[in-house]
């Protein structure tokens, strides 16, 4: 997950025992590697995940403001910085 994220997995493991304390994840063990733990969406993280995604739907992801062309150039510049992430 800290690789996904770019942040220290200290990080993960914080964010995920605030999410577990929220309620909104459950940590368990990995079934294979002893030194992983796993961390599964809970129904209310679920809840949580579908609000936040309407909601930045509707504000149309803060990019509203920008015209075709301006989205067409930012959707470029991003290109390669989503390519070298692994998100292509």
């Amino acid at each position: 997950m800290g690789e996904r994220l770019q942040v220290h997995p200290t990080s993960v493991t914080s964010i995920v025992r605030k999410l577990e304390a929220d309620g909104l994840v459950t940590r368990r063990p990995h079934p294979e590697d002893g030194r992983a733990v796993l961390a599964e969406i809970t129904d209310a993280g679920r809840a949580v995940v579908e609000t936040a995604t309407a909601e930045l739907v509707e504000a149309d992801f803060g990019l509203g403001i920008l015209d075709d062309a301006d989205l067409r150039r930012l959707s470029e510049l991003l290109a390669p910085v989503r390519r070298a992430a692994g998100d292509y």
